[in-house]
């Protein structure tokens, strides 16, 4: 049989509810093998059959994890090799050393979220050429991928990220009518400044609405002291960093969900919101704006406009069932597009033509 190596860490999160089922989909068809960064989740569900190893580092850039590395694909020959995060730079240098025939390196994240220094940014546009396929989240991540890394667009595919159906588990959750909810990193880029400006102003005419913020992040202090500035603190709540089960929870229960990002390569939490049937409010651009369809399954304001932010926020709490329409139709692109067991079949389907090429 075949064999498949992959790359990915093995965690509650989004990204292993992924991986886990795509590694069992593939096992059909190859010997999988699973190279784990990080082993978080001991009672995953991947079938017996996949083999799982573990590197020897914790981030994978010595000569200890080059040689292991080296020593796996001399020994099993694999057909085919699918790295992301920072497992890509020796599964795209072995794999060329070997002439695999397979070599996928995934990219989920903008070239802007990272401080770049000239010599890595050619090292890695380097590297990216050892791949035989690249595959990104969106059209906003293939074309940073293409103008900042140089690499030709004909071989990069789009496959959106995709989460599973957790309606069921939280259908039973009663929505808050008061509270509107972040969740993510707080960094200058996801725009939390310019959510706090526009909630200041929705206080004017909702003055008994809430606005929870969930996440951790080197700007915690600057958005505290901004929201005293404001005299709104007594109408936000910092809560930290949170399970995966209390953000899923949190979407259910706040009535609207805002995702203010100056740029996102996909939107993880737009399509999170929408998977337990939550109302979207996003920012118009890169990732964001491919999720969403205006007015139709969720609402998009100018990025950075607090003004155009507060006007969309008003819009739902002036209106319920306008607001219950937008989460309707937001779950059903959900459904059609971005959950797991659709994206799955699409990806292995993707993966299969490989064969022929």
């Amino acid at each position: 049989m075949k064999v498949c190596l992959l790359s990915y860490n093995i965690m509650n999160n989004s990204t292993a509810d992924y991986f886990i089922p795509l590694s069992n989909k593939l096992s059909l068809d190859y010997k999988v093998i699973v190279i784990a960064g990080k082993i978080r989740d001991k009672k995953s569900n991947l079938n017996e059959e996949v083999t799982v190893l573990q590197w020897p580092s914790k981030r994978p850039n010595s000569w200890r994890d080059f040689w292991f590395l080296w020593k796996l694909v001399r020994t099993y020959k694999p057909e085919m090799m699918i790295s992301m995060f920072s497992f890509v730079n020796l599964f795209l240098i072995v794999g060329w050393i070997f002439r695999v025939k397979t070599r996928v390196a995934w990219i989920r994240t903008l070239s802007s979220q990272y401080q770049q220094k000239h010599y890595k940014v050619l090292r890695k546009s380097m590297i990216y050429r050892f791949a035989t396929h690249i595959i990104t989240n969106s059209e906003a991540t293939k074309n940073d991928v293409h103008q900042f890394y140089k690499i030709p667009k004909a071989k990069i595919t789009v496959l959106a990220n995709s989460v599973n159906d957790h309606s069921q588990k939280y259908r039973n959750v009663k929505i808050d009518k008061e509270n509107l909810l972040f969740v993510g990193r707080l960094h200058p880029s996801k725009g939390v400044d310019v959510l706090i400006n526009a909630f200041s102003q929705v206080l004017r005419k909702f003055p008994e609405r809430h606005l929870d913020i969930i996440g951790q992040g080197p700007i915690l202090e600057d958005l505290v002291k901004l929201t005293e500035h404001l005299g709104i603190s007594k109408h936000v709540t910092f809560i930290g960093e949170k399970s995966k089960d209390f953000v899923l929870e949190a979407y259910k229960k706040l009535y609207c969900t805002i995702v203010p990002s100056h740029s996102e390569a996909f939107g993880f939490t737009v399509i999170e919101a929408m998977s337990v049937g939550t109302c979207v409010i996003g920012a118009n651009n890169t990732g964001i704006k491919e999720i969403i369809i205006h007015e139709e399954t969720g609402l998009l304001f100018e990025t950075g406009d607090s003004k155009a932010l507060q006007r969309q926020i008003e819009r739902v709490l002036v209106d319920e069932s306008f607001r219950n329409k937008l989460a309707l139709n937001g779950y059903q692109r959900f459904l059609d597009i971005y959950e797991n067991s659709v994206a799955i079949n699409r990806d292995v389907q993707f993966f299969n033509q490989l064969k022929y090429t």
